[in-house]
């Protein structure tokens, strides 16, 4: 609604198929070198020193202090001995450069591959309020605007080679592949699911909305672009008369009386009385501007009371301020922005929506950075 040059027709709220992949791989901690350790370290390339006995009396210490602390240091990969000489590996070389004590561990980890190119999902779809579910089922608490999702199928199988590509990519930590992480192995796999909205659209293609995005999932777009079938998946649904449909709905009565009329970006738009709007059994004040979605085509909630719009922005503003998504003013200020234009009014300023805040709420909007 807030994207001029678009003209959207249809929705489909799908599950998303994904591989979700649990790899093994080594990784480094980095505890301080206790004190001979780092002596010796040195001693051995700094001082071209090599044999227990010599490296004992350059620091001053018994040989079997020397010989155990060798010994630790090539169980853990630093030192290894060529005949009783003992030399840095590469990893006491870097060791030593960084200062501090690498120790090899294994770990394991979840990576995402998207199932139509097996493309990995960018580091944003790991977030914790990204639902990624085991099957293509949403739960009812997490059903707030009573979405049903049809699954998206992929023809394809999963492919271990995806894993090693991102483990050679340079930017892999884009891709929650962390710098540290070496010999990344695959360990097993399976499906998982992201729900998603595809929205057609006239001539600007699927437009793509998940929670791994504020605005539109630019990652999941630029794959409908590359996947024909997704598009050929969407013209196979059966096209229904959009205004035959919201006029059905608004003869049901539920909500009182209503218009419907077509937007010049081709939405369609419900508006009903302030009334309509006033809590249970009617709607909740805060699906003014929001959408209601039958036999895949979508309708604007609308009322003509600016005052009711006006104290419904404020208050999506508000539980915008809550959520742990919204760390910082500038980027509550730009969701305002946008709230604002969906609902066709001016834009509030902090201080409007502070003076609208409890005081509780007030003291989340200060502490924003």
């Amino acid at each position: 609604m807030t994207l001029p040059t678009v003209q959207p027709l249809r929705l489909f709220p799908v599950f998303w198929p994904l591989w979700r992949v649990e790899v093994s791989a080594s990784v480094y901690d980095e505890p301080a070198y206790e004190i001979v350790d780092r002596f010796l370290v040195r001693a051995i390339h700094e001082g071209a020193m090599s044999r227990p006995e010599e490296l004992a009396s350059f620091l001053g210490i018994q040989v079997s202090l020397v010989q155990r602390c060798l010994a630790f240091l090539t169980r853990i990969g630093h030192v290894r001995f060529s005949g009783d000489r003992a030399e840095l590996t590469p990893l006491g070389l870097e060791a030593l450069r960084v200062g501090v004590r690498l120790e090899p561990k294994e770990v394991r980890q979840d990576l995402l591959f998207e199932q139509f190119t097996h493309r990995p999902l960018p580091r944003g779809h790991y977030d914790g309020s990204v639902a990624i579910l085991p099957t293509p089922e949403v739960p009812e608490d997490r059903l707030a605007d009573r979405s049903r999702f049809t699954g998206l199928f992929a023809p394809t199988w999963f492919i271990p080679e995806s894993v090693a590509r991102l483990a050679r990519r340079p930017d892999r930590t884009e891709f929650n592949v962390p710098r540290l992480l070496r010999n990344i192995a695959v360990e097993s796999h399976q499906d998982a699911f992201l729900p998603v909205y595809l929205v057609e659209t006239v001539d600007s293609g699927v437009i793509v909305y998940s929670s791994a995005a504020p605005r539109r999932d630019a990652f999941l777009e630029g794959v409908c672009a590359d996947v024909p079938a997704i598009h050929d998946l969407i013209g196979a649904e059966e096209t229904r008369d959009p205004e035959e449909i919201w006029t059905g709905w608004l003869a049901e009565g539920k909500y009182g009386r209503g218009t419907l009329r077509q937007l010049i970006n081709g939405v369609w738009r419900v508006t009903l009385r302030a009334e309509a709007f006033a809590g249970p059994p009617k709607l909740p004040p805060s699906r003014v501007g929001s959408f209601e979605l039958r036999r895949r085509h979508f309708a604007q909630l609308w009322c003509d009371d600016a005052a009711l719009r006006r104290r419904v922005l404020l208050d999506r503003a508000l539980a915008m301020a809550r959520s742990r998504a919204v760390g910082a003013r500038v980027d509550l200020i730009e969701r305002m922005a946008d709230l604002a234009r969906l609902l066709e009014l001016a834009e509030p300023t902090l201080a409007e929506l502070r003076a609208h805040a409890s005081d509780e709420d007030a003291a989340r909007l200060d502490a924003l950075e």
